[in-house]
């Protein structure tokens, strides 16, 4: 995962590219132009002498107007040029893709939106490349794979609760911001946690905020082996510091990830942290069992889950239903 200043400084690779094109293809319609109009480059180099003097006896202070008049005269004539040949003045101007900034990533003094934008895309890429997962809405989660039967406990509808539970979630990602609560999702495998983090991630991307997700196993493998081996360019403390400053957290598959009091004192801290800077932490597991969890990662570590909004994830394995339908 990449830290936000990455992410900035790709986003920006990508608009700077989109200028360098934009320039370049607009120097190969001029050049195609120059060489169907032999009177064209001639034309050009006075719409740039009379536009030099124009600039100059604005810096004097002198009167513009004759040069004013004789650089709208010279831009007549290449114009009528172009027009003679088929062309518009336009056809010799870059086409930058973003009309504010023209691709330069700063607007108004300050960071473009388009840059943003492609931050966003960015993020959003790389959250599906790491959970195999597209980045949807809750618009994709089809009820019909939920079983419309009474559940003994529930004493209604597996079906009717999980609309239930999904609508609670979606209003959750439609208000999102950065008081909004923890939460965690619990049930069995297949039954779309993750899916529903991702529905959250994406709405919260579309709102600007920055979304990090992460694997349990992934991540807290990935710190370990950085902790007990070589790490001469900090990567850890990189990883870590991403994790605990995003603006929402998803820590995938908890439960998955090798245990160890390593891993247990790291988790703690991560969500310690995240919670003195009052930032949102989505937490999946398949562990329903509160009892177990503690066992697994110590009081301490329950205590800090024990206040987030649980919701419990009913049903059969939607993928084994998905995998039945091809």
């Amino acid at each position: 995962m990449r830290t936000r200043n990455e992410l900035y400084q790709a986003a920006m690779r990508t608009v700077s590219a989109r200028r360098q094109t934009a320039r370049a293809r607009a120097e190969d319609a001029r050049a195609e132009a120059e060489a169907a109009i032999p009177a064209l480059r001639h034309a050009e180099e006075e719409v740039r002498a009379c536009g030099v003097r124009c600039a100059l006896a604005g810096a004097r202070g002198a009167d513009r107007s004759a040069a004013a008049a004789a650089l709208a005269a010279a831009r007549q004539k290449r114009d009528a040029l172009l027009a003679a040949s088929g062309r518009s003045p336009l056809a010799l101007e870059p086409k930058f893709t973003c009309p504010v900034c023209q691709d330069t990533g700063v607007a108004g003094g300050k960071t473009c939106g388009c840059v943003r934008r492609e931050m966003q895309r960015l993020r959003r890429e790389e959250i599906e490349a790491m959970s195999s997962l597209s980045v949807t809405s809750f618009d994709t989660m089809k009820l019909s794979y939920y079983p419309d039967v009474k559940d003994p406990q529930l004493g209604r509808s597996v079906r009717a609760y999980m609309a239930e539970l999904l609508d609670d979630l979606r209003a959750y990602a439609d208000e999102f911001g950065l008081d909004s609560e923890n939460l965690m999702l619990t049930g069995n495998a297949g039954l779309g946690k993750t899916h529903a983090a991702l529905a959250v991630a994406g709405a919260a991307l579309d709102k600007g905020f920055d979304v990090i997700y992460i694997s349990s196993p992934d991540f807290f493998g990935r710190v370990e082996t950085l902790h007990f081996g070589a790490d001469p360019g900090g990567e850890k403390e990189t990883l870590l510091e991403t994790a605990a400053g995003a603006d929402l957290l998803i820590l995938d598959d908890l439960g998955t990830e090798f245990n160890s009091s390593f891993v247990i004192s790291t988790l703690y801290s991560l969500l310690n942290d995240r919670l003195g800077r009052r930032r949102p932490t989505i937490l999946t597991t398949n562990i329903t069992d509160g009892t177990l969890l503690e066992k697994l990662y110590t009081e301490k570590v329950a205590s800090r889950i024990s206040a987030f909004v649980p919701y419990r994830f009913l049903g059969e394995d939607i993928r084994l239903k998905k995998a039945l339908e091809v």
